[in-house]
């Protein structure tokens, strides 16, 4: 059993008198669970994807730390599953569908807040469990302070931090796990402890990349960075059709020299619904160093010899909140639609022959499914030097260094009849990037935040067995009924992870077809 503090030992001395006592077969009065005839319940499940969902029964919304600590323990004891969310329902992985079919849900609306401190020198950040990006981004750019945090506001900030934590600004400061102090979490029995480099050292380090599998969290502590005056460099720029050799060619020359760790770089392809066609654009933020941005957007400026028209540019300095206020693509974070992510990843960009592939294809799967008109793909870049600068062992994130490029297929459809061509589209679209020819990795490479459900785990966690080993034994130690399997759970024992690689490795590396047969 885990050593607790004083605070949740008193906790534990309740649950013994009021939740596990065997002739209570509801959970205690005081506490809010609700039931599916609650007149709020639909508001409070419903997700940003409707697509392989999980299936609520129920919601426990504790007000808190001991009630967490109490509905946790309540629905441990009385077997019923569980999912901590609602800070943005972002979860997207279609894992956590197969997985939930009957769950209740924890709902960490209450724990919302944002609160400065010192930890000696540091200014830290100390933020609750239910809050979103658009709680804590704010609050940082108005004490001029600032970190890495996701690029939209309505994504949970802890949702973003487990698996990672990429966001434009980890070329300057890392992942956000790099910035991480300690995090307090409920494991699967309504223990509360508080995991740091000096405290539960073992379950920090596997928190920090797997910590979808550990707990549900309470909140976490961060050191924050000066925002050096607040103000950002932001580039938007649109090509025609017939410039994308020429914008491809320069993002892959500009990208294998190197991008300055100010550096943010977005390629990306959308629908226009007025032109009813694909559009090619680009974006680039760079952190207090507009010379930088400013001589990468030059590099994409109109040029007969690059072959380069460049239609639309506009050039502004944002603050820190604006960067994250989510404006460029506000449908981003539209509810309740089926959304259905895949990616890959790439040391450089993706082979021109494939983007090129995947715009053709991406035209011609809108032209014939125009209810997935909402879907986008994003190449995102930065540097990697800076993540790359904490020792691969030091965190339970196997990646660093080898993602540069970040491929994000985001398929978005409002009509379930096209659950199996989207879905499949999407797959296809990965498979075709993540050949060796077209990425540069000779196996898949996955973010654990943008991967679907066919990835080998070694995609996400890592090809080391020693890392199999560790995340298998905190595993057992830590979520040993497998509480927290939904969101890609990790064997708990090591024999686990060679059958999902061969399962995993037969889906990636079967003979493909060619690009235009297989898109």
């Amino acid at each position: 059993m885990f050593p607790i503090k004083l605070g949740v030992f008193m906790t534990a001395i309740t649950l013994i008198h009021s939740v596990f006592a065997e002739d209570i077969p509801n959970p205690p009065q005081a506490l809010a669970f609700h039931g599916s005839d609650w007149p709020d319940f639909d508001a409070h499940v419903r997700r940003w994807s409707s697509y392989s969902a999980p299936k609520f029964t129920g919601v426990f919304k504790p007000r808190t730390e001991d009630e967490l600590s109490q509905g946790v323990a309540y629905l441990a004891k009385t077997k019923q599953r569980f999912l901590a969310t609602k800070a943005g329902g972002h979860g997207n992985s279609p894992t956590l569908g197969t997985t939930y079919n009957e769950v209740v849900q924890v709902n960490m609306e209450n724990f919302r807040h944002v609160i400065f401190g010192k930890d000696g020198d540091k200014v830290t950040v100390t933020v609750g469990g239910g809050a979103r990006m658009q709680d804590i981004i704010p609050r940082l750019h108005a004490e001029g302070r600032e970190m890495t945090v996701g690029s939209f506001p309505c994504v949970g900030t802890h949702g973003v931090l487990l698996g990672g934590g990429m966001g434009r600004l980890m070329g300057k400061h890392g992942l956000m796990i790099d910035s991480l102090l300690r995090i307090k979490v409920a494991l699967w029995n309504g223990t509360i402890v508080e995991a740091s480099e000096s405290s539960y050292p073992d379950l920090f380090w596997g928190i920090r990349g797997a910590g979808h599998n550990f707990g549900v969290v309470v909140e976490s502590t961060f050191k924050t960075y000066p925002d050096e005056g607040g103000m950002h460099y932001n580039a938007d720029m649109v090509f025609t059709d017939d410039s994308i050799d020429g914008v491809l060619e320069t993002a892959m020359e500009v990208i294998e020299a190197g991008l300055e760790p100010s550096v943010f770089l977005i390629l990306g392809y959308l629908f226009d619904e007025t032109a009813m066609k694909p559009v090619l654009f680009i974006n680039i933020v760079s952190a207090h160093d507009t010379e930088a941005g400013k001589s990468v957007s030059a590099r994409f400026a109109s040029s007969s010899s690059q072959g380069i028209t460049r239609v639309h540019f506009n050039e502004t300095l944002i603050t820190f909140a604006e960067l994250g206020s989510g404006a460029a693509l506000p449908g981003v974070c539209a509810n309740s639609l089926s959304q259905d992510l895949y990616t890959a990843s790439s040391p450089s960009l993706f082979s021109p022959e494939s983007m090129k592939a995947v715009y053709a294809s991406y035209a011609s799967f809108i032209s014939a499914n125009p209810a997935a008109n909402r879907s986008i793909l994003l190449f995102e870049a930065a540097s990697p030097h800076v993540i790359a600068s904490v020792p691969d062992d030091a965190t339970a994130y196997p990646h660093r260094g080898k993602m540069v490029t970040n491929a994000i297929i985001q398929v978005t459809w409002d009509d379930e009849s096209l659950n199996e061509v989207a879905d499949a589209w999407g797959r296809e679209t990965r498979n075709l990037l993540a050949r060796p020819e077209n990425s540069g990795y000779e196996k898949l490479y996955a973010y654990i935040n943008y991967a679907n459900r066919d990835e080998p785990l070694q995609a996400l966690f890592g090809y080391e067995e020693w890392r199999w080993e560790k995340l298998s034994k905190l595993k057992r130690e830590y979520d040993p009924e497998g509480y927290f399997d939904g969101y890609h759970g990790i064997p708990r024992v090591v024999e686990g992870w060679y059958g999902k690689e061969a399962a995993g490795a037969g889906s990636m590396q079967k003979p493909m077809s060619t690009p235009h047969e297989e898109l």
